[in-house]
């Protein structure tokens, strides 16, 4: 009787557990129904799922078993990574249904180990702070800024200019420590107003800690069981990530310190053509400590260290990897005919040199102004064409927040979805020919019915990168000055590069060009 009893209360339990839960259940069935319908990636294991594929792998062949496993599979794949299911996407429709929308605003759980070194900033932030903090610095890129900035990117690309010609000139050299020289400095002095030394310890390992952390993320993500803290804080890894995020914290706590000296609180105040005036980052974070505490200094600390990062280490791959597509396409930077020195024999003939002198010169003292690289439509389609070849973020991840209907399936609530730039800017049915050097693509007729998600080097939707105006000017001010004063000979090609796969596109051997001054 007694056995009976207990087996009737454990049923009674079990029945109480079920209530209270039926919910979860009711959802959890829902979401492995949606699931079990949508294409799942292929060289899938019945216990392990995917994870298999890449671990022990260095991080040049995860790149290219990646590419060649996702080019095998769906345009939109589930992936087992562990115990989670992960959604892959490379096809536009689907990408505009996962990062297009205000509805998926938080970031795929990936992003997480990234917080120890961002923290909440932009880019990591959840969809409530991330709202209040795009408010405040969306006045830091606006059109009056970029003005001010773009003196500053002019000088500190005669500087780079001559830095090559003192020291790098018809040798090969790795242009990749170089422009990322060139794109720290320009974010320190334009964004945080203040300039730093590159040169010293400080400035060298900033720059490796940088290099060191990304790789730790990605492995990371890609090694399930170091997920939990609790295991990952006794690894090796988690031992380097401290010494690097010393370093990293420390660099940019001194540059706000700096800007902090004498800091006076301002107002936004119409000025005699009934502009506000406009302030620098680092100036509108500092202004919103002080005047009505609307952000702390861990915040301030975690914005300076986002912009820090993404500010300049994707232009810097953005700019390593132009230098070596127009190095191997002289045709590009073709001596002009200096008899005809006129904007519209130029505008449309393939030669970004001849576009730059039609307009500037070759006179070096002649600095473009804003106007002037607004007409800079052949370089620019260069660098949209790098871009695509070689987007600096090469996939973006996001937390759908409700079922998301797609040609594909139903992709459930909750699920985490990697958007894969790299491998959407190389599919072939919508860029023929995709591992081609095409600048051509751009024009304005051939991006006619071409589907707006199918080009996203700087992301897209509500969280698309605030920053883009600013580093497009700054890659075409950097260009003016380099191709006016020098010509690009190839040593590294497309073929010789290793890629490697981390937070940001990278080269396992750098990139490597020579500079030949112009007669």
């Amino acid at each position: 009787m007694l056995i009976y009893a207990s087996l009737l209360l454990v049923l009674l339990l079990v029945l109480l557990v079920l209530m209270i839960n039926r919910k979860r259940i009711k959802a959890y069935l829902r979401y492995k129904s949606l699931i079990t319908k949508l294409p799942c990636a292929d060289q899938y294991h019945a216990v392990l799922g995917h994870i298999l594929l890449f671990v022990g792998l260095s991080p040049e062949k995860i790149f290219t078993k990646a590419r060649i496993w996702i080019r095998g599979s769906s345009p939109l794949s589930v992936v087992d990574v562990g115990l989670r299911h992960v959604v892959f996407v490379a096809a536009p429709e689907e990408t505009e249904a996962i990062i297009g929308q205000m509805k998926h605003l938080n970031k795929a759980f990936a992003y997480k180990f990234l917080q120890s070194w961002l923290g909440d900033g932009l880019l990591t932030s959840k969809s409530e702070s991330w709202h209040k903090r795009r408010k405040i610095l969306t006045p830091a890129f606006h059109f009056s800024i970029l003005l001010q900035f773009v003196d500053i990117f002019n000088r500190e690309s005669v500087n780079f200019c001559n830095l090559i010609e003192k020291t790098y000139l018809n040798v090969p050299v790795n242009i990749e420590p170089l422009a990322s020289d060139f794109a720290l400095a320009t974010m320190s002095e334009t964004s945080m107003g203040t300039k730093v030394n590159l040169k010293t310890k400080e400035g060298v390992d900033y720059k490796h800690a940088i290099y060191e952390l990304g790789l730790i993320v990605f492995r990371r993500f890609l090694t399930p069981w170091f997920w939990p803290r609790i295991i990952f804080d006794f690894t090796t890894q988690r031992k380097i990530e401290e010494k690097d995020l010393k370093i990293l914290h420390k660099f940019t706590t001194n540059i706000i310190q700096k800007r902090s000296e004498n800091f006076a609180i301002f107002d936004e105040k119409f000025d005699g053509t009934l502009t506000k005036r406009k302030y620098p980052l680092l100036d509108i974070l500092l202004n919103a400590k002080f005047k009505d505490n609307s952000i702390d200094d861990v915040g301030i600390r975690n914005e300076v260290d986002t912009f820090m990062f993404e500010g300049h280490d994707t232009t810097a791959t953005c700019l390593s990897f132009t230098i070596m597509l127009l190095a191997c396409h002289k045709e590009i930077q073709v001596k002009p005919n200096l008899h005809i020195l006129n904007l519209h024999s130029f505008r449309f003939q393939d030669e970004v040199y001849q576009e730059i002198v039609s307009v500037l010169g070759t006179d070096l003292s002649n600095q473009p102004t804003y106007a002037i690289l607004q007409e800079m439509s052949l370089l620019e389609r260069c660098i949209k064409e790098s871009l695509r070849l070689y987007p600096p973020v090469s996939l973006i991840g996001r937390k759908t927040s409700e079922e998301t209907s797609t040609k594909y399936g139903t992709i459930p609530k909750d699920i985490h979805s990697f958007v894969m730039i790299y491998d959407l800017h190389r599919n072939p049915d919508i860029w023929p020919n995709p591992d081609e050097f095409d600048p051509s693509r751009h024009l304005p007729e051939n991006c006619r019915g071409r589907h707006p998600f199918a080009f996203i080097p700087f992301s897209a939707g509500p969280r698309n990168c605030i920053g883009q105006r600013f580093a497009m000017l700054e890659i075409k001010a950097f260009f003016c000055a380099l191709l006016r004063k020098f010509i690009l000979e190839q040593v590294d090609t497309p073929k010789s590069l290793v890629i490697i796969q981390e937070v940001i596109l990278r080269t396992r051997n750098g990139i490597r060009v020579k500079f030949k001054l112009r007669q």
